[in-house]
């Protein structure tokens, strides 16, 4: 059997299992209403920790964050830190490769994290493969490390080929840090042409979050390459924040299951703190019942539940695994709304908005993986400032959606689409 037909197989064992006995939620759900347990409580039951930050600047498209990832390495004179779920070999990619192996050459310290996943990028709407960056980056003179590498030696602990590293981070000197959705690949940054993926990585200043950030990529760089790395030989310089107007309390979640488990949390905080509505733009969601839960729960107390997808994903079998979920969304009470974007691009990001003043955007989708097997990394932010801003960007989005209808969504449930909503499960 090849490894292909090994994956799927044990993807399908695994993920039977997953949705056989994923449990409900509502019992907790409920406890933490009752108890009346504030945002900040719970995010600190599992570790979140809170740090003083600017208010967020927010890049929304592939190639809005491009041009800032150029900037910021134009600008970058002790050392960057970069870690992407997808890093590849592309001549859309190749102006970021190139500064950062030029700006290596001048001195400054570059260090980047891939996931092994990498290794299976194809060009949108093909089955023609993109050959992940190692080895280029490598030849170019950079420091980079693979995240757990997908290597034979792996086929014989099968459970080890689901830890993967989904999270898109930067940090900059220790001045600026940026976390969000966008990879460093092709369909991130440039399909369609000159736009790239409907995303957002969201800039700040925040020393404490900057210095938790390193201490991870320390630690995750260590685990998967011979060099190590030292943590204090990355300083964080102290930095006077803007005026009250301009400062803000991040919540930084750094999931890493089970040892880290935090994004479980996130999803319970949304369900339980939303009063009147909850958005969530989620370019695909793969559902568990405990997933659903949480919608039946918040809906259940009056909460209107928005659920934003998107057409245009870059292979197929994402959209009909996605597809597949959409009338569990509307039989548990959310009304779900397709995205289309007029350039064709895809809608990416993952973006949650409870009452319009507790927002999160980061790498976590609403699915399993994100729950478990993947490392995730998010910004969470209580703050009206930040939840006006993020429902106007919504409002704009809408005006390129259609409401789901029953009939819509009852015409997803096929074969084709269950088997890959199952594998989507471990996968996706």
């Amino acid at each position: 059997m090849d490894f292909r037909k090994l994956k799927n197989a044990v993807t399908i064992l695994l993920c039977s299992c997953v949705l056989l006995v994923s449990c409900s939620t509502t019992g907790n759900l409920e406890r933490l209403v009752a108890q009346g347990t504030t945002a900040e409580e719970l995010l600190r039951s599992v570790g979140i920790a809170s740090y003083p930050s600017t208010l967020p600047h927010y890049y929304n498209t592939g190639a809005a964050w491009n041009a800032r990832s150029l900037e910021l390495i134009a600008q970058a004179q002790d050392y960057i830190l970069v870690s992407t779920f997808l890093g590849v070999e592309h001549p859309s990619v190749q102006p970021v490769w190139q500064a950062l192996a030029d700006k290596a050459r001048s001195g400054v310290r570059v260090y980047i994290i891939i996931d092994s996943s990498s290794n299976f990028q194809m060009v949108p709407l093909s089955k023609e493969r993109i050959k992940a960056a190692y080895m280029q980056l490598q030849e170019m003179g950079l420091e980079v490390v693979e995240y757990n590498s997908l290597s034979l030696s792996n086929l014989f602990f099968i459970p080890k080929l689901f830890d993967r590293d989904h999270r898109k981070y930067w940090v900059i000197d220790g001045k600026v840090l940026a976390v969000g959705g966008v990879n460093v690949n092709h369909t991130s940054i440039d399909w369609p042409e000159g736009i790239g993926n409907i995303d957002t990585m969201a800039e700040i200043v925040s020393p404490g979050a900057s210095a938790q950030v390193i201490e991870t990529f320390v630690d995750t760089w260590n685990n998967h390459a011979p060099k190590k790395l030292l943590r204090e030989d990355f300083t964080v310089p102290e930095v006077e924040l803007a005026t009250a107007a301009g400062v803000t309390t991040v919540h930084l979640l750094d999931h890493y299951w089970p040892s880290v488990s935090q994004v479980s949390t996130l999803f319970d905080l949304f369900s339980v703190s939303a009063t009147k509505e909850l958005w969530m733009i989620q370019g695909y969601t793969f559902l568990t019942p405990a997933l659903l839960d949480r919608i039946r729960f918040a809906v259940g107390r009056g909460v209107e539940v928005h659920i934003m997808l998107s057409e245009f994903s870059s292979q197929p079998k994402y959209e009909m695994a996605s597809r597949y979920g959409v009338l569990d969304l509307l039989e548990a009470g959310a009304t779900v709304y397709m995205y289309r974007s007029p350039d064709g691009a895809f809608l990416h990001a993952k973006l949650m908005v409870a009452d319009g003043k507790l927002v999160t955007i980061g790498s976590a989708n609403y699915n399993f993986r994100s729950q478990t097997l993947s490392r995730e990394m998010n910004f969470i932010f209580e703050d009206e400032r930040i939840g006006t801003y993020s429902m106007q960007y919504i409002r704009e989005l809408l005006g390129h959606c259609r409401i789901v209808t029953r009939q819509e969504a009852e015409s997803y449930r096929n074969i084709r689409s269950w088997y890959n909503y199952v594998l989507m499960q471990i996968w996706g």
